[in-house]
C-alpha cells in the first residue's frame, strides 16, 4: 500500500483565547489542526464557528484563507501514513462531521487538563485533544498521556514529523499557490 502525507499545523492567531493558554503552556503556539492536503483546504480542528466568537466552538473546517487565519503565525508540517491509516482518519473526521450538532469545544476539559485532571466528555474536545484522537483513531498515535491532556508540543514531540514551514499562514498560502514545498 503506498504512503501518504497529512499535515499537522500549528497556529499563534494572537486572540485573547490564544493568549490565555499562551500565559499557562509558555508554548509559542497553542492550536493545532489536521490537514489531509499541502495546501491546507481539508483542515480540520475544533475551534471557533465564527471568528469573531471565541465561545462558540466546536468541530469545524477551518478556513485558513480567512482573515482571522492569515495573519497567524504558524508552522506546518508532514507525516507520512499509510493509505489505510489516512483513511480511518478520514472515517472519523466523516463521523465527527455528521455529528456536528452534538459537538462543543471542550472548555472545561482545557481547564480540567491544565490541573492535570482527566476529564473526556462525550463528543467534546479541545484543539489538540480532538488531532490526537484522529490520529489515534487512525492507528498512527499512540499516547504515553490520556488524550484529555495532550497538549500541541506534545504531538510534535511525539510523532516523527517533517517541517515544511514556519512563518505566517499568509506566506504559507502564498507559497503553496502551484508549488510544491519540500521539508526543510
Amino acid at each position: 500500500m503506498a504512503d501518504s502525507k497529512v499535515y499537522l499545523l500549528l497556529t499563534d492567531t494572537g486572540s485573547l483565547l490564544s493568549q490565555t493558554i499562551k500565559r499557562f503552556t509558555q508554548q509559542k503556539y497553542n492550536h493545532c489542526s489536521l490537514a489531509f492536503d499541502l495546501e491546507l483546504n481539508q483542515t480540520y480542528s475544533f475551534g471557533r464557528k465564527q471568528p469573531w466568537n471565541p465561545i462558540n466552538g466546536g468541530f469545524v473546517q477551518e478556513d485558513v484563507h480567512s482573515d482571522f487565519f492569515l495573519t497567524s503565525d504558524c508552522t506546518v508540517y508532514s507525516l507520512t501514513v499509510t493509505e489505510e491509516q489516512r483513511d480511518k482518519m478520514l472515517y472519523f473526521i466523516e463521523k465527527t462531521r455528521l455529528q456536528e450538532q452534538e459537538m462543543r469545544y471542550n472548555f472545561l476539559g482545557l481547564l480540567a487538563a491544565n490541573f492535570e485532571i482527566e476529564w473526556q466528555r462525550e463528543h467534546h474536545y479541545f484543539c489538540s485533544e480532538f488531532v490526537a484522537t484522529v490520529l489515534t483513531a487512525g492507528g498512527v498515535y499512540l499516547p504515553d498521556k490520556p488524550l484529555s491532556f495532550v497538549a500541541p508540543y506534545d504531538l510534535v514531540d511525539n510523532l516523527p514529523l517533517e517541517l515544511v514551514f514556519e512563518g505566517t499562514l499568509f506566506e504559507y498560502v502564498q507559497l503553496t499557490k502551484g508549488v510544491q514545498l519540500a521539508p526543510i
